[in-house]
C-alpha cells in the first residue's frame, strides 16, 4: 500500500509540475522576424460593410489599419481590414475588398481552392445562435445541433466556415482539460464555461491531390505536416458538411509566424468535387491568402522552381498562383 501511495503521489506531482510549466490555452502568439509569416485571408464582397459586421459581431474580429500590400491594387478607401481574435491581439487579419458583382454561384464545401475557414470556440451551441442572429446560415444536418462538437455554416455572402470545440494543441494538461470540458458541456447541454475564447484556426485548401499541395507549401514555407492524416467518410462527415456520399482525405500544415498550435492550412482531397474552382482576382468570395516575408526576391526565387506562377509584381509585393491556380500574395516587411 505504501509503495502504491508513493507512485500515486509521484504521478500527481509530475502532472502538477507539467501543468504549471506548460502554457495555458490562451497564450498562442506570433513569432517575430520569421522568413515567412502568415498574415491575411483576402475576401471580395459585394457588401464589405455587411460582411465586416458579421465577422465582428460573430467572431469578435476588430477593425484595424489597412496595409496596401493586401488590397490587390484596389483603392484603400474601399477596403475594410479586421484583426481576428486571440494570439495576444496579433492574430491573422481579414482583408475585405469591394466586388463589382454579387456572388453568381453557390459555394460548396467540396469546391476546389480556398473552400472554408475555421474557428474554435468553447461554446459551439451559443455561437450557432449568434451566427443565425447575424444573418449567417448553418449547413450541417445533424439531428440535434445543440450537442455536436463541430458544424459548417455560411456568412451572409455564402462563404463557408467551420466552428468546433478547442482541440488539445499543443498537448498539455490545460489544453486537454479545456477540450474535455467543452466536449462534455456540449454533449450533455450543460451551461458553457465562464470564459469562451474564439480563435482563428485554419484555411482549408481543397486540392485534386492533397499530397502534392502539401509538398508545394511545405517546401516554400519550410514547414512539415502536423497531426494525423485525415480519412473521413460516413455519417459524421456527411452531416458536418451537409453533403452526401463524400469521402475526404488530407492533412494539416502549420502556417509560419506563430508558435505551436497556431494557424494551419487544412489540405483536403474529396472523392467528388463541385464545379467550383479556384477563384480569380476579381471574383466574389474568398480569393487569396497573404504572407509577409523578410526578403521578397529570395521568396520569389524559392517559389517559382516549385511551380508557382507570377501574376503581378509591385515594389514590395507579388501576386502569384500555386500549381493548382490558388492566388496568394507575398509582401516584404
Amino acid at each position: 500500500m505504501k509503495k502504491f501511495l508513493i507512485v500515486l503521489f509521484s504521478i500527481l506531482f509530475l502532472i502538477t509540475i507539467w501543468w504549471v510549466l506548460t502554457p495555458s490555452p490562451h497564450e498562442y502568439k506570433r513569432i517575430l522576424n520569421s522568413d515567412f509569416s502568415f498574415e491575411t485571408v483576402i475576401f471580395r464582397s459585394s457588401d464589405p460593410k455587411r460582411l465586416s459586421d458579421f465577422y465582428q459581431n460573430v467572431f469578435r474580429a476588430k477593425e484595424t489599419k489597412t496595409d496596401s500590400n493586401w488590397t490587390l491594387g484596389d483603392p484603400l478607401s474601399s477596403v475594410i481590414t479586421l484583426r481576428t481574435p486571440d494570439y495576444q491581439n496579433e492574430g491573422p487579419i481579414f482583408t475585405i475588398l469591394k466586388a463589382e458583382k454579387s456572388n453568381q454561384g453557390t459555394s460548396s464545401a467540396n469546391d476546389l481552392g480556398y473552400a472554408h475557414i475555421c474557428f474554435e470556440t468553447d461554446n459551439v451551441p451559443g455561437l450557432i445562435q449568434t451566427i443565425q442572429k447575424n444573418g449567417g446560415k448553418i449547413d450541417s444536418s445533424f439531428e440535434d445541433l445543440q450537442k455536436v462538437p463541430a458544424i459548417y455554416g455560411r456568412d451572409p455572402d455564402g462563404n463557408i466556415f467551420e466552428i468546433h470545440i478547442p482541440f488539445p494543441t499543443p498537448l498539455s494538461p490545460s489544453t486537454i482539460f479545456r477540450s474535455l470540458n467543452s466536449l462534455v458541456r456540449t454533449r450533455f447541454k450543460l451551461n458553457p464555461s465562464g470564459i469562451d475564447k474564439i480563435r482563428f484556426l485554419h484555411v482549408n485548401i481543397n486540392s485534386r491531390d492533397w499530397t502534392k499541395a502539401l509538398s508545394f507549401y511545405g517546401k516554400i514555407l519550410e514547414t512539415n505536416a502536423t497531426g494525423f492524416e485525415r480519412d473521413y467518410k460516413g455519417d459524421f462527415i456527411e452531416n458536418l458538411t451537409g453533403l452526401t456520399g463524400i469521402e475526404v482525405k488530407g492533412r494539416h500544415l502549420p502556417l509560419p509566424g506563430y508558435e505551436e498550435g497556431g494557424p494551419t492550412f487544412e489540405i483536403f482531397t474529396y472523392n467528388n468535387f463541385s464545379k467550383g474552382g479556384p477563384l480569380n482576382k476579381s471574383d466574389t468570395g474568398r480569393i487569396a491568402v497573404g504572407f509577409r516575408v523578410l526578403d521578397l526576391k529570395a521568396a520569389v526565387n524559392k517559389i517559382l522552381p516549385e511551380g508557382g506562377i507570377i501574376l503581378e509584381e509591385y515594389d514590395t509585393s507579388v501576386i502569384l498562383k500555386d500549381p493548382e491556380g490558388n492566388l496568394f500574395v507575398i509582401s516584404q516587411k
